[in-house]
C-alpha cells in the first residue's frame, strides 16, 4: 500500500476496535523518511534495525495468518459514524431521520 493509505488505516484503529495499527517497514517507508527530511544516516539506521529485528518486509513476502475471516459483502450496510463518536453509527438509510432528530435537541 502507498504510505498515505497505510497512515489512514493506522489512524483509523479506534474505528475498527484496535488500540493502534502498524505496517512493516519496507522501501516505501524509507523513501517517505527521505522525502520528509530525515538524514540518510537515519534512514540507513532504520533500515538496518528493521532488518536485524525481523521487522523488514521484502516485496513478495507472503504473510502467515493464524486464522481467516470470510465476509459476505451482501450483508455489509453502508453507514456513517458520529456525529460525536465513531461508535455512534447511523445506517445510511436512517441519516435523514437522525439528522432531523439531532437538530431538535436542546443545546
Amino acid at each position: 500500500l502507498p504510505l498515505a493509505d497505510r497512515a489512514t488505516i493506522a489512524n483509523m484503529s479506534p474505528e475498527y476496535g484496535a488500540t493502534c495499527g502498524f505496517f512493516p517497514i519496507d522501501g516505501v517507508t524509507l523513501e517517505y523518511m527521505r522525502l520528509s527530511g530525515r538524514s540518510e544516516e537515519q534512514v540507513e539506521l532504520v533500515g538496518a534495525y528493521a532488518k536485524a529485528q525481523g521487522m523488514w518486509r521484502n516485496p513478495g513476502d507472503e504473510p502467515a495468518f493464524t486464522s481467516s475471516l470470510e465476509l459476505d459483502m451482501g450483508t455489509v450496510e453502508a453507514s456513517l459514524a458520529g456525529p460525536k463518536r465513531p461508535q455512534d453509527r447511523v445506517a445510511l438509510g436512517d441519516v435523514p431521520k437522525a439528522f432531523a432528530a439531532s437538530n431538535e435537541l436542546e443545546v
